[in-house]
């Protein structure tokens, strides 16, 4: 069995399993690949739910999708409290948080068991100038950043909160991705329409499906990359397939086109559905532009290789970014530098002083960017 035979397997199984599609039975299967396929997409739980127990699997290998199955019950309810307690906090400050991602899917009752989808933290979205005002009513409880968490002013979230109960991360955003009113997925547009929903006693909103769907595929293939990298995330597939099964008659197709073709990525949204639909047999809605040519067999050559070395080539693709940004930078610090340098020793500027202060401040800056 091939690494791509394995991939388009656990599709089989979650396409049966899922959508009550049919099984492709493969003549010989290789188990450790299956495995391997379904950790590295953030599956397992969710495959090991797809297994009927009529499919003839060795026992070990069923005890291990069984336990891990377990396990994550565990897991997903101690995050589901802290979810809970969290937005308790922020309630009793009149805020009603926007769930997004893996939290929005649980709450609603999207999987068929909260064991199946891995979540790695809680992500919630809340009013930009309440934030100090949230982080506050967490921190005042004991959650804090962890000590390497950092985020731009300008990045979409705070840093991350750490539950002290639980260890449970949680990010407060203040943008979806973009505030931008021209963005694909805007932040004042996500929030319209959202549905109040009471989830253990706790006020909180649910995103509407449209635009949940949106940013699905946003967050993951351009935002993450995916799409440059010709990949897709099978947890993020899932999501969708699972959304438009239970939302398909609410979901508008047209908007998200527009959308998405308005900010010229027309094409990465068709794609993404074009895969959708060959792996899981869900069929793509008519778009206005084509599938990038040759996507599956991208894909496929994608799939082909192990995870192990995706990952260094991802790490070294990331690497060479940031050499680049960081050289934009230096240049930038320099010319700023020798700007300012020249102000401060002209005799003509009475605002010397000042600008000193500001050359003082962006070298500490930029040493603590550099570390």
């Amino acid at each position: 069995m091939t690494r791509w035979e394995a991939f388009t397997t656990v599709c089989s199984y979650l396409r049966a399993g899922l959508l009550g599609g049919e099984h492709t039975h493969q003549a010989e299967v290789t188990w450790e690949l299956i495995i391997e396929v379904a950790s590295f997409h953030y599956a397992t739980t969710t495959l090991a739910a797809c297994f009927d127990p009529d499919i003839d699997v060795p026992s070990d290998v069923r005890n291990y999708f069984e336990s891990a199955l377990a396990l994550n019950k565990k897991r997903n309810e101690q995050i589901l409290s802290t979810l809970a307690r969290v937005a308790g906090l922020l309630n009793a400050i009149d805020i009603e948080p926007v769930l997004l991602k893996g939290a929005a899917l649980l709450v609603e009752g999207i999987y068929p068991q909260p064991s199946m989808r891995i979540l790695g933290d809680i992500d919630i979205l809340i009013p930009k100038n309440r934030s100090a005002e949230a982080c506050a009513a967490l921190k005042a409880v004991g959650f804090d950043t962890k000590w390497s968490a950092v985020s731009p002013p300008t990045h979409h979230h705070l840093p991350m909160l750490l539950d002290p109960e639980t260890g449970t991360g949680v990010e407060l955003h203040t943008d979806v991705i973009s505030r931008s009113a021209d963005a694909v997925i805007a932040t004042d547009w996500f929030c319209e329409m959202v549905r109040p929903v009471l989830f253990r006693g706790q006020r909180m909103l649910l995103p509407e499906p449209t635009r949940n769907v949106g940013h699905i595929i946003f967050h993951s293939e351009i935002f993450h990359e995916l799409y440059t990298l010709n990949k897709v995330q099978l947890r993020h597939v899932i999501d969708l397939a699972l959304l438009r099964a239970r939302h398909e008659k609410a979901i508008n197709w047209e908007e998200l086109d527009r959308r998405f073709s308005a900010a010229g990525v027309g094409e990465v949204l068709a794609t993404y559905l074009h895969l959708a639909s060959e792996l899981l047999g869900q069929a793509a809605p008519q778009l206005s532009h084509a599938p990038r040519r040759d996507a599956m067999t991208e894909l496929r050559s994608t799939e082909s290789r192990d995870g192990f070395h995706f990952q260094i080539e991802r790490l070294q693709s990331t690497c060479d970014r940031l050499l680049t940004h960081s050289s934009f930078l230096q240049s930038e610090l320099e010319n700023t530098r020798s700007a300012l340098a020249a102000i401060s020793t002209s005799r003509s500027w009475g605002l010397a002083a000042p600008l000193r202060g500001i050359a003082n401040v962006s070298r500490t800056l930029w040493r603590g960017l550099s570390r």
